[in-house]
């Protein structure tokens, strides 16, 4: 999927035909070997709130170069930390691997905790770093936790629910699997992790039900 593809979006809220295909070829032997889980299910987007109604922790951070503004928003992009550990990190500590990577900083938009507490990541104005060759117009949650080690907690799946919407909701983005992503959906990795992404398809479903 490249900026291009990913540009129409901001225009028109949705991808080409073209585009939606290429996606799913590229990713359906992935989509066959995951399985849904009777010990995880996405919970009921019951509390719509948009960005400004939404609780939203803010870090400090510097950051060590001028960062590209954003010219528009297509897509949202879900990620989980994929550490070692299934764990909570904070963002302070992101922040410092991404420096370490040469990036600017830490390259998410927003982290959501697994208490279901949000915070404020790379500004939402600037390019993020988060999908190789698809940053331009998309905006990256992090989910904090390795959800090819487990399944995330309530909570934190609700918030990341609730981010989704409330994104959607602020640059008009009409939800379908052509508008919020996995990370695997557009590069070659298994984050947001094989546990958590076979319910992506239920989160998109809960998101449009409120919007």
């Amino acid at each position: 999927m490249t900026a291009k593809i990913l540009a129409a979006t901001a225009t028109f809220g949705l991808f080409p035909d073209f585009a939606e295909a290429a996606r799913k070829d590229k990713d359906k032997d992935k989509k066959k070997k995951s399985k849904k889980s009777k010990e995880f299910e996405m919970p009921p987007l019951v509390d719509f709130k948009t960005l400004d109604e939404l609780e939203i922790g803010k870090v400090n951070l510097d950051f060590t170069s001028d960062m590209d503004v954003r010219e528009g928003t297509g897509a949202v992009v879900i990620h989980h930390a994929g550490l070692s550990k299934d764990v909570d990190i904070d963002v302070p500590s992101i922040h410092d691997m991404h420096l370490g990577n040469g990036w600017a900083g830490i390259g998410y938009h927003f982290v959501v905790h697994k208490d279901g507490f949000i915070e404020q990541a790379r500004p939402l104005k600037y390019v993020g770093a988060h999908a190789y060759q698809n940053n331009k117009y998309t905006v990256g949650i992090c989910m904090t936790g390795n959800y090819n080690l487990a399944y995330p907690p309530f909570e934190q799946a609700f918030a990341v629910e609730q981010l989704t919407a409330a994104l959607c909701k602020n640059y008009k983005i009409k939800p379908s699997d052509c508008t919020i992503f996995g990370h695997r959906d557009l590069n070659d990795t298994s984050c947001p992790g094989d546990k958590f992404y076979p319910y992506l398809p239920q989160l998109i479903k809960n998101v449009k039900k409120v919007l």
